[in-house]
């Protein structure tokens, strides 16, 4: 009986097991459409849908490294009750959605769940729908440290009554998650966002100890220029938002709102930011008071307790007289109990406590205990008193409350009271440990994300940034040769046109690489010298040049910023040339090519050989750009160029030829070879030179104004 028994069970299992692998479904590949229905789904690599894409109420999409859902068209995910699920595999988590693609729909994301992810939401560059709704989702624990939602910029356009996108974020949870959210834009000329009665409660920001923009739970950019819309933020709750240091893993921060741009001020008003302290409020948002070149953010009034309407959550914590329970304490003594206030009825009928704290003094060994309470509520204010104490010893520890939920079911985020000094502990204790194995503490230092850990960095750092460096422009102005036929006096030689077309990419703050395609002329004559000895050797010539030329430069200002205060913008940059060219002269009314003609004896001296029209050189340059906007610029440039040729104007550090020997090998152009080779037929000594034995080597400048543009936000 008994191993008929074992029999059955191990059938039961077996086809537990069998059923369980049937029901999942593995999406690979392209879809020209696609409907999930209920059940579970899951994505390994990337998945694109060219059309719609609906999510049916019960699905659960899990999500594996490096799994991705890139949505090209309409996005339609209609939950009930939260009972869709966009979720990563523990330890092995995927990516999320990516929003990409120009498509005359829309994307409606309703009552869902992403949890565990590395970037839940993703609107890539250039993307564009008719609207977009994200309301009354859980977004929560979600582990990649990029972005919880990234929105890029859609298509840039100049027609101001273009369409644009209504971006609603309203009703949403935010908590448990290590990133912000980022906006390349909260004012623009094509995103109209709202949002609205969110809550952001407990989430993680993870930087570096310095609290700068882009550690804040919301961060984006508010600029003068292309802004039409100014983004709604109101009626949101921010409430133990935290900076997060990478290295040690310990809360350094408030962090809940950052801005950066060429606006003056950013409006930020009827929120909830934590705290009804006005100096509170300004050490958790970054704006002018911390970098001048920032907008000032206007966030009076402020709501001094969050709304109703949004997402159900613990916002302030005190002991149980009412008084400030810090978010800083160290508990050591047992407390008796706290007070928690929430902006609806919370349900305390599951939830438990923990006391989580280290045995001894130095090693990283905890135990976690489970402690009794009463609850008294008094509207939305509960008192927790402990009826079971822990902690004897005084070790540094904190509490927990979890699995809590609101008078209508709804998740609420767990409450840590203490884990800020906890931390603090943690961390030093860490420190204790690797020096008692031995180790190096630098080894022991948290190291932040690989930047190429998942897909979802390659979007985030490949392709919309890669974009936004690159400037164009247009140059024009004069060029003015500086050669064996020329003054030594600069604006006594002729002056030419200089064109030109510049492409700039931004490697770092200050420095950049850049790439000139050039067409201009260059021209003189030895009868604009003062010199007597050039006047009486007559040579004249004119050029066309075509020239590439990449440069690196050194930008005194941080050239991937604009703002007011540093419109003037100075650089120096260093160079190479790569050009040809074709020296002229005019001969009885008549132009020819001057190289040909073997004008220093190259055809007739089997030493010689007759020089290249394409050749190297080398320049210095100088640019003053003054930045009109963020994009439009306008300047002024000036270069100075050496050329490894001296043949730029003919006239090389040959001897004079022999007249009779030139007229023989030259017999179509002798004539000209004849005169081209001494205009003036001035009486010349044995083994003279033509151009100066010492310093015959051709430079010239090229100066003038310039139009550049950036590409790309």
């Amino acid at each position: 009986m008994l191993k008929l028994k074992k029999i059955f069970i191990f059938l039961v299992l077996v086809t537990c097991v069998f059923t369980q692998a049937i029901s999942q479904d593995t999406l690979s590949g392209n879809f020209p459409s696609l409907k999930i229905a209920s059940g579970l789904h899951v994505i390994k690599d990337v998945v694109t849908v060219k059309g719609e894409m609906l999510v049916e109420p019960g699905a659960r999409i899990e999500f594996l490294d490096p799994g991705v859902l890139v949505c090209e068209g309409a996005v339609i995910i209609k939950g009930v009750n939260k009972n869709i699920e966009f979720f990563g595999k523990q330890k092995v988590e995927g990516a999320g959605l990516i929003i990409k693609n120009i498509d005359s729909s829309n994307v409606d994301i309703q009552n869902a769940v992403f949890r565990n992810l590395q970037l839940p939401l993703f609107f890539d560059f250039a993307w564009k729908r008719n609207a977009v709704n994200i309301s009354e989702n859980n977004f929560i624990n979600n582990v990649g440290k990029v972005s919880v939602i990234q929105v890029l910029n859609t298509p840039f356009n100049f027609n101001l009554d273009s369409t644009y996108v209504n971006f609603k974020i309203t009703s949403n949870l935010f908590s448990g998650n290590n990133a912000s959210l980022y906006f390349e834009d909260l004012k623009s000329d094509h995103l109209n966002f709202e949002i609205l009665n969110n809550t952001f409660v407990s989430n993680s920001v993870y930087g570096f100890k310095n609290y700068n923009i882009s550690t804040n739970i919301i961060y984006g950019r508010s600029d003068q220029v292309f802004s039409r819309f100014t983004a709604k933020i109101e009626g949101n709750s921010f409430a133990y938002n935290y900076l997060v240091d990478n290295l040690t893993d310990t809360i350094v921060h408030a962090a809940n709102f950052g801005v950066y741009g060429t606006d003056k001020s950013f409006p930020l008003k009827k929120n909830y930011l934590g705290t009804s302290s006005i100096e509170k409020i300004k050490k958790s948002i970054y704006d002018q008071t911390l970098n001048y070149n920032a907008p000032k953010i206007d966030f009076e009034p402020f709501l001094n307790q969050p709304n109703g309407v949004n997402p159900t959550h613990v916002f302030k914590v005190t002991n149980l007289d009412d008084t400030e329970l810090v978010d800083t304490i160290i508990i050591k003594e047992p407390l008796k109990g706290f007070t928690f206030s929430a902006n609806n009825g919370l349900d305390f009928s599951k939830s438990t406590l923990n006391y989580t704290y280290f045995k001894d003094d130095s090693t990283l060994k905890r135990t976690d205990t489970v402690l009794s309470f009463d609850k008294q509520p008094n509207g939305n204010d509960y008192k927790l008193t402990i009826t079971k104490l822990a902690n004897a010893g005084k070790k540094i520890g904190y509490f927990t409350v979890g699995n809590m939920a609101d008078t209508r079911g709804n998740y609420v985020p767990d409450v840590k009271v203490g884990y800020i000094s906890y931390l603090n502990d943690l961390r030093r204790r860490k420190l204790i440990a690797d020096l008692v194995k031995d180790k190096k503490s630098e080894d022991s230092l948290k190291r932040p994300p690989s930047p190429i850990d998942s897909i979802k960095n390659v979007f985030q750092k490949i392709e919309a940034p890669v974009k936004s460096k690159f400037e164009v422009g247009l140059a024009t102005g004069g060029s003015i040769f500086l050669g064996t036929v020329s003054s030594p006096n600069v604006f006594q030689n002729v002056m030419n046109m200089y064109n030109g077309l510049t492409v700039n990419y931004t490697i770092y703050s200050n420095l950049s690489a850049g790439l000139t395609l050039a067409m201009f002329k260059l021209s003189n004559s030895d009868y604009n010298s003062s010199n007597n000895e050039q006047i009486g050797r007559g040579m004249s010539f004119s050029t066309s040049m075509m020239s590439i030329s990449p440069s690196i430069n050194y930008d005194f200002v941080d050239n991937r910023l604009y703002t007011k205060a540093r419109r003037f913008r100075p650089s120096i940059g260093l160079g190479l040339d790569l050009f040809s060219f074709t020296p002229t002269g005019k001969y009885l009314g008549k132009e020819y090519p001057l190289q040909p003609l073997g004008t220093g004896g190259q055809l007739i001296d089997s030493g010689k050989k007759v020089y290249s029209t394409m050749s190297f050189g080398y320049f210095l340059n100088v640019k003053l750009k003054y930045q009109l906007n963020r994009f439009n610029s306008v300047g002024v440039h000036f270069s100075y160029h050496k050329s490894v040729s001296d043949y730029l104007d003919d006239v090389g550090p040959d001897t004079y030829p022999d007249v009779a020997k030139l007229l023989a090998k030259s017999k179509t152009n002798g004539d000209a070879a004849v005169y081209f080779s001494n205009p003036t037929s001035r009486s010349i000594s044995p083994g003279q030179v033509r151009a100066s034995p010492t310093n015959p080597s051709d430079n010239y400048i090229n100066f003038g104004i310039f139009y550049s543009r950036r590409l790309f936000k």
